[in-house]
């Protein structure tokens, strides 16, 4: 035969010849690209290829297999077209011809992807894909179309060949390429996420995560390290450079609009679903319009249906799939955005929290301002830091300065101040009426910290619903869909249901409104309670030595009992909101029935019917969702405007910098301060009136410091030294005196600071020393050496490596101070800022420190701005002093000498300090400078010391369950619960049937003879009733979730406020706020919504699954069977992956929020070293780890969801074409039927995923119940309590006591034994750590104990703890204040008058720090920041004094109280204390010999044991004695023998 012909024109516009064309063009582009570099004109680096470099990732196994299955295929292709070709005999063998070149391309393409360059085997493998899967959708479109409507394929003469090669094009256009691995192309250096390297099914069915869900399968947990890798678009540091100046509106310059950013920052994304979006508002139809295609051909036979029924049942089954995978896709994009915009949030909210004067922010008027002189008021960091990691209020005074609190002279303010702050006393009831001023000062001193906890937690929760933003505009889109199908198939009667809809739209615009009223509200209230609880976990060591326990936990429960009325009345508006608008759709349901049979005359069919329901119901899904989901939108956009409005306010920090333009070079290279006033207040705003003191600071003239020596800086307590050093760091406001007036603080060769209050790291002892600088040995030792922490940390069993723990609650105070100290030392900045560091140091260490460090070879050179009471210890080494006065104002400068003639008060402090500066001996029996270290204050095992978190494995306990239902309202109430939603399903049930019944009766009966008012009442009547049910049993169970919320966030706070000591050292203050935080809030509103969807849809599930059977019969049961038991099998699959990814992502969000917290608590050291980059880069990681872990859950949500939706679809295609293919149903059988099908394969899937969701989020409910089951302290009994008149006196016996900080840890107490009778004192020495902080948590049963303790006749161990300590007090060493007033903080729950707190005040010589005429400065209404922290140590310390005197105990305990205090201000104290404290049993832990030379009796202990124990005048006489050969060595024996009545 002639093969060769004469070609027809015709031939080549054939369709077959698309492949052809496809062919040549291919062929044309890869020539293109590869001519240019055959001829060398193209760089090899050129970067329009595909992110292809020299490195190439190595092929997988799996794509070297795929692409030779693929060589196999296209030659089978080849063989087949070559086959057709040549028997062709129809005159078309031109065709055929262009399909063998189309094949020998293909041939040529797959070898190319097997062999040759990486970039070709990549380009090759994309063009042979795209070409056959053209070649495959053409086929399609001859072959398989046509069947479908009752014509021929148009390949019908290449017979079982043509079919072949349709087989052939399947597998090497569709499957294969679908099946490829990608990312092979890129390089192997760039690490890639799973979903990165997944082939196309893989994506779309999100088959890339069953490695881990296998993996969890066998293991019954899941590690971090196991959780696939973060894709590097996914880092936060990429996502911030990218976003910046679209969100922060810093780097803008403008106040931004961060809903408006966020659009434009994922354009791309939300384009991406608003294009799938607008296909699924069609492709949702795709179920109606078979559903009336199938029941129209079964009601007529078949006989006119264009389309085959086959073709609509496979379109029921592949429609939803194919939406499925769009919808997911749709998802996996909007919790991409949400994970993304989160970080950025995150790391957002920490970067303005560290360049922004804390005080300024939350301001009404003006953006954002770098201007120190704005009109905003503004009140800097303090000098005093906390080291805790958890969020607690970032060190910012209020008002004043940690140091300093007098009122200037010439402060324009001070007569209005003294004014203000009247000390007149008030009665208690007179407190209750606060004028708008006072509140509106309440609110300005919130705890910053709760602020942003909630930012970083509720209030990013809450933004996830933000994404939903696009399905309002949506709806309107579908709802015009559904009417315009209602139209086709009930005419114009569907407008009449559209003019219901319409009417009703005010309804849900009302609810809106008032939801979001009640939603600021809501968050206002959750703000109140984060910021108490925030402080009372801050100072819960305070509270539980004062046993203010229970009354902590009133005033913590009061502000969750507005909190959770709020939480109620949201979810009860809700719910009616819901329902009422769940009515519109059932009201335009029946008006359009109605007015189809009333008015128009038309014969509700099944085929109308039941696609018009199906068409109602969605439309009744889209309203529900919209009501649903708009409150969520709108609590998003209430948080997300409380994030705006942070970030778009405060005052940037400002650093310091010559001010005068007339400095010369040698003054920018020196630190000087002239003609210059600093204060905590913006000078344009100190005339408001206020109930902070405007403290000023005024240098005249100018104040030099000397480059390259040690310049101290002295004068009595709160004359303003920390503020010299705040003012030069930029960190107060300044106001020049004339022309020339400026200061500066040269940064070029780096700033070291070191706080009076030590701020370390919770990290090790090392990493707190090297604090980011490079590690070098020779001088890591050296400064060791020169602290004096050689000895300290070679009694840690990790050395160096030793964690520190929250606050340092592994060291003591002295090794605290050390570290800080050895911070700055070790830096290699030429400015070192001290303040007061050697004040918590005993006098042979400070004297070790002052000689061998700040004299030392690491400091010389290098200026150094020492703050310091001890003037003449510090004498020998000082080169300049300067020297304050109590109204903030220089008095003297020069050398030590000349200030101790022009300075009279320094002249007088110092001959105070000449006095007891060998008495000052810190009290230790002196063992020379080796032993002079502390010890341990906890001690650790291995260097740890805060525990990792536990995290449970496997599924959720029943206990935990348990736990909830009791919270609930116990198994009746849960019963009756599940009775109401049974009702409630059924009737469902019942109208699905009766609507079934209805469209039957036009089958047997005339139109006119159907009784259609009585089936809309009776249809009518069940839709309403179904309403009512759910409204009541929501309310029901949401009362009962209110009660839940209640009870376990009681029982939380209770545990809490009743843990033990050791445990409240080893549990990050982070990871407790996230359980009364992020827990708390899934328990209030995700936890009860979720318990009543999945008791939904398990009842719904099974009455739908069982009614499907009876209507259908077995063959639905085997299939129901099938289904439900894969839909199981992929269920725990899924939990099983699903619990410990969860439980990751809890434990990974504590770390992020700790980071934070550490760093606002650090603030003003965080910008002296300018460390802010360093905490932002370790803020990125930790952001890192836990957005890897939230990828990897909201992923796996897509996971569960596709199968699920895939499964649910081929049940309803195989039962639907068992009824219309073998059973033959009637069309109202079938209908009905479809409908309980449909409905049992989509409740199957919620049902799964909510069963496992509810597991999932049951997690808070675990992790809040493993927070009731830590260790905790004896509960009270009734036993325990003693008599009223208890303790009538003082005294006390103690036998035998030996104590240890855990139960497994060693003794710090050993065999103590000694009695004081009432009234007597007892001074307990030794050195730092050798126990003395320890026998007073024994006394308080703090700690284990061994022993008696015996108080006034009754033995303590056998007292209710409550009891013991709130006859006990004691003043620590580390007193706490919380945010409010002085007055809340000397009573914090008014129980005295005003006229008792004055005298206590000025009793515990709070007045002797500020001038006599100045004394209103510190007055009872007086603002105090969270912590204390505008208030210097000295005056926090006297605070505590104050509240002891207040409380009037029979046994004080004085822990170190006056070491921060100078001289003078201790004598007049301690002359206090013997008035005040005459009837009292005293116990003085001290630093000063002076302070307990006149107790009845001193014991000196060592290395926890006591080592003499007797009268002053007894060991004063002991030969050999320690305590003798102390005071004997002293240089002021006498004054010291005379004191003791020698």
């Amino acid at each position: 035969m002639d093969i060769v012909e004469r070609p027809s024109v015709f031939a080549y516009w054939d369709s077959r010849a698309l492949p052809f064309y496809l062919s040549v063009f291919s062929c044309l582009y890869l020539i293109s690209q590869r001519t240019p570099r055959a001829l060398g004109q193209v760089n090899t680096d050129d970067q329009t290829t595909p992110k292809v470099v020299s490195k190439e990732r190595s092929r997988s196994r799996a794509s070297l297999i795929l692409q030779s299955a693929r060589l196999i295929a296209v030659l089978a292709i080849l063989g087949v077209s070559l086959s057709l070709m040549i028997n062709r005999s129809d005159g078309k063998r031109t065709t055929g011809i262009l399909l063998v070149a189309f094949s020998v391309y293909s041939v040529v393409l797959s070898l190319m992807t097997l062999k040759g360059p990486k970039l070709l085997q990549y380009r090759a493998s994309v063009h042979l894909s795209i070409i056959h899967f053209a070649t495959f959708i053409l086929y399609i479109i001859r072959d398989i179309v046509p069947l479908g409507i009752g014509n021929q394929p148009e390949d019908e003469l290449d017979g079982s060949l043509g079919w072949v090669r349709f087989g052939l094009v399947v597998v090497s256009g569709f499957l294969i390429p679908g099946l490829l691995p990608r990312g092979t192309e890129l390089d192997e250096s760039v690490s890639l996420a799973p979903h990165q390297t997944a082939s196309l099914f893989s994506r779309a069915f999100y088959g890339f995560l069953d490695p881990i869900i296998w993996k969890a399968f066998k293991s019954p947990s899941l590690t971090f390290d196991e959780i696939p890798v973060l894709a590097d678009d996914d880092r936060a540091k990429g996502l911030i450079a990218k976003t910046d100046v679209l969100l922060d509106p810093v780097s803008v310059g403008r106040q931004r609009n961060l809903f408006w950013g966020m659009l434009v920052a994922f354009k791309k994304q939300y384009a991406i679903m608003a294009a799938i979006a607008l296909f699924q508002s069609f492709n949702g139809f795709a179920g109606p319009i078979a559903t009336n295609r199938i029941l129209a051909a079964l009601e007529k036979g078949g006989s006119d249906s264009a389309v085959k029924p086959w073709v609509w049942i496979l379109w029921l089954g592949a429609g939803p799939i194919l939406g499925s995978a769009l919808a997911e896709f749709s998802t996996y994009t909007q919790y991409l955005v949400v994970v993304r915009f989160q970080a950025i949030l995150t790391q957002l909210v920490l970067t303005h929290s560290m360049r922004v004067r804390m005080s300024t922010l939350w301001k009404k008027a003006g953006p954002v301002s770098a201007d120190a002189g704005s009109p905003h008021p503004a009140r800097a960091t303090a000098a005093s830091q906390s080291a805790s990691t958890a969020i607690a209020a970032p060190t910012v005074p209020s008002s004043t300065e940690p140091e300093a609190h007098g009122v200037s002279a010439a402060s324009p303010a001070s007569s209005h101040d003294v004014q203000s702050e009247s000390t007149e006393p008030r009665n208690v009831k007179d407190r209750e009426s606060e004028n708008e001023e006072v509140v509106h000062d309440a609110e300005r001193l919130e705890d910053y910290g709760g602020k942003i906890n909630n930012f970083l937690t509720s209030d990013l929760e809450n933004i996830s619903s933000l994404q939903d933003w696009l399905k309002p505009f949506f709806v309107i889109l579908r709802t015009a869909i559904c009417v315009i199908f209602l139209y086709v198939i009930l005419g114009w009667s569907a407008f009449v249901g559209l003019a219901v809809i319409i009417v009703s739209i005010p309804v849900p615009g009302y609810t809106s409104k008032l939801f979001v009223t009640m939603q600021k509200d809501k968050m206002k209230a959750s703000d109140a309670r984060l910021n108490t609880v925030n402080q009372m976990i801050n100072a819960l060591r305070m509270i539980k030595l004062f046993a203010w326990e229970s009354k902590a936990e009133t005033r913590i429960a009061e502000k969750r009992e507005a909190e959770l009325w709020y939480t109620f009345w949201i979810a009860v508006l809700r719910t009616c909101s819901s329902s009422v608008t769940s009515l519109f759709p059932m009201v335009a349901m029946m008006s359009t029935y109605a007015t189809f049979t009333l008015v128009m005359g038309g014969e509700l069919t099944a085929s109308r019917l039941f696609s018009s329901l199906v068409v109602f119901g969605r439309l009744e899904n889209y309203i529900g969702a919209i009501i649903w989901v708009f409150p969520g939108i709108l609590e998003a956009k209430v948080s997300l405007d409380r994030i705006s409005e942070f970030l778009n306010s405060g005052e940037l920090y400002k650093l310091s910098k010559p001010e005068d333009s007339n400095a010369d070079s040698a003054d920018a290279s020196t630190v000087y301060v002239r003609d210059i006033v600093f204060s905590w207040d913006d000078p344009k705003q100190l005339q408001k009136p206020s109930n902070g003191r405007h403290f000023q600071l005024q240098i005249n003239d100018e104040l030099k410091f000397k480059t390259g020596g040690i310049n101290l800086i002295c004068g009595p307590t709160a004359s303003g030294k920390t503020s010299l050093l705040m003012g030069l760091l930029g960190e107060m406001y300044s106001r020049p005196l004339s022309d020339v007036g400026g200061y500066n603080l040269p940064r070029e060769g780096g700033v070291a600071y070191a706080a009076q209050e030590s701020w370390v790291l919770n990290a090790t002892i090392k990493d707190n020393i090297l604090f980011g600088a490079p590690f070098d040995q020779e001088r890591f030792d050296k400064v060791i050496h020169q602290t004096g922490l050689t000895r300290d940390i070679s009694l840690f069993e990790a050395g160096v490596l030793t964690e520190v723990g929250e606050k340092g609650i592994t060291l003591s105070g002295g090794q605290k101070a050390r570290i800080t100290l050895a911070r700055a030392v070790y830096s290699t900045a030429a400015i070192v800022l001290l303040d007061d560091v050697l004040s918590a140091l005993d006098v042979h260490t400070a004297r070790w420190v002052a000689e061998k460090c700040l004299g030392g070879d690491l400091l010389k050179g290098r200026t150094v701005l020492l703050v310091t009471h001890n003037v003449l210890l510090c004498k020998p080494i000082a080169d300049y002093v300067i020297s304050l006065s109590r109204n903030g104002t220089i008095v003297s400068q020069g050398t030590a000498d000349e200030a101790l003639k022009k300075n009279a008060s320094v002249k007088n402090e110092a001959e105070v300090e000449a006095a007891a500066l060998e008495k000052e001996e810190e009290v230790e029996v002196a063992q020379g400078s080796d032993g002079d270290v502390d010890e341990p204050a906890i001690p650790t095992e291995g260097g740890k010391l805060i525990v990792a978190e536990e995290m449970a494995v496997g599924h959720i306990t029943w206990a935990s369950i348990r736990l909830y239902i009791s919270s609930v309202g116990g198994p009746l109430f849960f019963a009756v619960f599940v009775l109401g939603y049974t009702v409630w399903v059924l009737l469902e049930v019942l109208g699905t049937w009766f609507y079934g019944y209805w469209s039957s009766q036009y089958e047997q009966k005339e139109a006119s003879e159907v009784r259609v008012h009585l089936y809309i009442g009776i249809a009518s009547g069940i839709e309403v009733l179904r309403a009512v049910v759910f409204i009541i049993f929501y309310a029901f169970f949401m009362f009962g979730g209110v009660r839940a919320s209640r009870s376990l966030h009681e029982r939380l706070t209770k545990s809490i406020l009743s843990c033990t000591i050791r445990w409240l050292d080893t549990t990050p203050v982070s990871r407790i706020l996230t359980r009364f935080s992020q827990d708390s809030q899934s328990i209030d509103s995700s936890l009860p919504m979720l318990v009543i969807s999945t008791t939904n849809t398990t009842i719904a599930t099974w009455t739908y699954f069982l009614s499907a059977i009876i209507s259908t019969g077995w063959p639905a049961l085997l299939l129901g069977i099938v289904v439900a038991v894969f839909g199981v099998t992929c269920g725990q699959l899924y939990v099983q992956a699903q619990l410990p990814v969860k439980r990751l992502m809890s434990n990974l969000r504590a770390p992020v929020l700790g980071h934070a917290g550490a760093a606002l608590n650090g603030l003003v050291s965080i910008r002296a070293y300018d460390a802010q980059e360093a905490f932002k880069e370790e803020s990125l990681r930790r952001i890192d780890d836990y957005t890897r872990v939230a990828r990897t859950y909201w992923n796996l949500n897509r996971w569960i969801a596709l199968r699920m939706d895939s499964i649910a679809a081929i049940f309803s295609s195989a039962v639907v074409t068992y009824l219309v293919y073998w059973k033959g149903a009637p069309a109202a059988s079938v209908g009905f039927t479809l409908v309980l099908v449909t409905s049992f394969s989509q409740y199957l899937l919620f049902w799964v995923r909510r069963v496992h969701q509810l597991e999932v989020e049951a997690n808070s409910i675990e992790r809040v119940k493993h927070f009731l089951e830590i260790d905790h302290e004896f509960d009270p009994k009734a036993s325990g309590a003693p008599p009223a008149y208890w303790p009538a006196s003082g005294e006390l016996h103690v036998e035998h006591l030996s104590a240890k900080y855990s139960e497994d840890g060693p003794e710090a107490l050993k065999d103590v034994t000694f009695s004081l009778r009432s009234g007597e004192r007892l001074g307990i020495v030794g050195r730092t750590g050798a126990g003395k902080s320890t026998i007073a948590l024994a006394l308080l049963r703090a700690i284990p104990i061994t022993g008696s303790v015996v108080l006034d006749g009754l033995d303590l161990s056998k007292l209710n703890l409550s009891d013991v300590r709130s006859h006990i007090t004691i003043i620590p060493q580390d007193p706490e204040l919380i945010s409010g007033t002085l007055r809340e903080n000397l009573d914090p729950f008014g129980e005295h008058e005003d006229a008792t707190l004055n005298l206590v005040l000025r009793a515990s010589g709070l007045y002797q720090t500020q001038d006599e005429d100045a004394e209103g400065g510190i007055g009872l209404d007086t603002d105090v920041s969270s912590g204390g922290s505008n208030f210097s140590q000295g005056q926090r310390q006297i605070l505590a004094l104050a509240r002891a005197i207040l409380r009037r105990s029979k046994l004080v305990i004085l822990d170190e109280a006056t070491a921060a205090i100078d001289h003078r201000t201790d004598r007049v104290i301690q002359e206090s204390l013997r008035t005040e404290f005459k009837d009292v049993t005293v116990i003085t832990v001290a630093h000063r010999l002076q302070t307990i030379m006149n107790s009845d009796k001193i014991m000196v202990l060592d290395a926890g044991s006591v080592i003499e124990l007797d009268t002053p005048q007894a060991l004063l006489k002991k030969q050999g004695g320690s305590f003798k050969a102390l005071v004997d060595g002293s240089g002021d024996r006498d004054e010291l023998y005379s004191a003791a009545g020698l």
